[in-house]
């Protein structure tokens, strides 16, 4: 008697480790940092990081040097890399710089490399799709019951896993380009009307947060897709002019909570002035930077007279940013913090994929499309959130890249191999 055991090919074990890694990042990355024990906070972040690298390299060892010319984006990858080192070495404050850059290319660059390894094929970027759309659903029903505690707990926010709003938004934003992938290859109607669904759904949660800097994304991504049709633009514009009208007419039903935060201008005047701020900080370490999370006080001292925010509000500036000692604007991290051979590198390495893409004459245009709209919306919110400091943002945000690199992917499928028992 025969009996056939269907088994998925070893060959996927990678991808099986890397799709339980982003899971673990997604939900617990931030609560393991913040809350576990300081052993376990680090070795479990470290360990979700590296397990999915050893394993690719695993995979491809008897490939990696029998090829004469790697990849342009493994080049980059090496480069940002070594700088990142080279920061850590410059750093005014080595250690803290050593544990922020070294999450940062851990959670980001080095999952760039694997998933630009891993997404050789349509089938595993749709499989990737369908996890990004798995974590989206099952975080709006988390913020949903949220938001629901807030009625009995008036400071209770919605956080998503991550211990601040502004994140939450973000994490939403960055997992919708699985939702939206799906709703626009989506041939059923009945699919189609669920992912519309669950996309509107995405959007009210990301407003019930209640942050500028999601909502602002938001609108971003609309200007952006509606850039890409006919008549688009004039949709746009009917569309956001009823809803300024229709907020203008209810302004005074807006929930306090909504309100207080859309009118808040301290923060906003306190981003304005770290540009000045960024600025000095270019004009002393223009090459390596200040150090990655090294701190900014150096640069605010207690005299310090800020140039554009004001004296006469209540509350002064130093006292807006004392404890946090930060950019605020992953921009102006890059240049302040990994200085500017580290930035043009990265920049490098953004410019190498959109170069990529745009020469390419089997990509998945839909779908690289959706992503890029997506990236920009998160690129803007970046001008105002350290957005990348974040080890799920940078694990989902370098994800995407990946899949953008790998848009030229073949429609070959992973093999099921069927081994026969006797």
């Amino acid at each position: 008697m025969v009996n056939s055991n269907i088994r998925l090919s070893g060959k996927n074990l990678p991808i099986i480790i890397y799709f339980f890694s982003t899971l673990f990042m997604v939900f617990f990355s931030v609560n393991a940092i913040q809350n576990w024990q300081s052993l376990w906070a680090p070795g479990s972040i470290i360990l979700a990081c590296i397990l999915p690298a050893i394993a690719v390299l695993v995979k491809n060892w008897s490939d990696l040097f029998k090829k004469n010319v790697w990849a342009i984006e493994f080049k980059f990858v090496l480069a940002i890399t070594i700088l990142g080192m080279l920061n850590i070495c410059f750093s005014e404050d080595q250690f803290t710089s050593l544990k922020g850059m070294g999450l940062f290319l851990m959670s980001g660059i080095l999952v760039f490399s694997i998933s630009f390894s891993l997404f050789a094929t349509k089938q595993i970027q749709k499989w990737f799709i369908y996890l990004c759309s798995f974590c989206f659903i099952i975080l709006l029903g988390y913020g949903s019951f949220e938001f629901i505690q807030q009625f009995n707990i008036p400071e209770k926010g919605i956080y998503l896993f991550t211990g601040n709003a502004i994140p939450a938004g973000s994490l939403l934003i960055l997992l919708s380009a699985g939702p939206l992938i799906l709703l626009a290859k989506s041939k059923n109607n009945w699919h189609k009307l669920f992912w519309v669904f669950i996309v509107l759904s995405g959007a009210f949660l990301i407003t019930l947060i209640a942050q500028r800097g999601p909502a602002l994304t938001m609108v971003v991504m609309a200007f952006f897709l509606a850039a890409t049709k006919r008549k688009g633009i004039w949709i746009f514009t009917m569309v956001s002019l009823a809803l300024v009208g229709i907020g203008y007419q209810f302004a005074d039903k807006v929930p306090l909570q909504f309100k207080s935060e859309l009118l808040k201008k301290e923060t906003l005047l306190v981003r304005m002035e770290l540009y000045h701020i960024a600025l000095d900080v270019l004009k002393e370490k223009p090459i390596f930077g200040l150090g990655f999370n090294s701190s900014l006080s150096r640069f605010i001292p207690d005299d310090y007279k800020a140039k554009i925010y004001p004296s006469d509000l209540n509350n002064s500036f130093q006292t807006m940013v004392v404890g946090i000692m930060v950019f605020d604007n992953m921009a102006l991290s890059f240049l302040g913090e990994m200085g500017g051979i580290f930035t043009l590198a990265y920049i490098g390495l953004g410019v190498c994929l959109i170069i990529n893409v745009s020469r390419s004459k089997n990509s998945d245009s839909t779908q690289t499309l959706l992503i890029l709209v997506v990236l920009a919306g998160f690129f803007m919110h970046s001008m105002t959130f350290d957005s990348l400091k974040y080890p799920q943002l940078n694990w989902i945000f370098h994800s995407l890249l990946g899949l953008i690199a790998r848009s030229k992917a073949s429609d070959q499928e992973p093999q099921i191999h069927i081994t026969p028992k006797y």
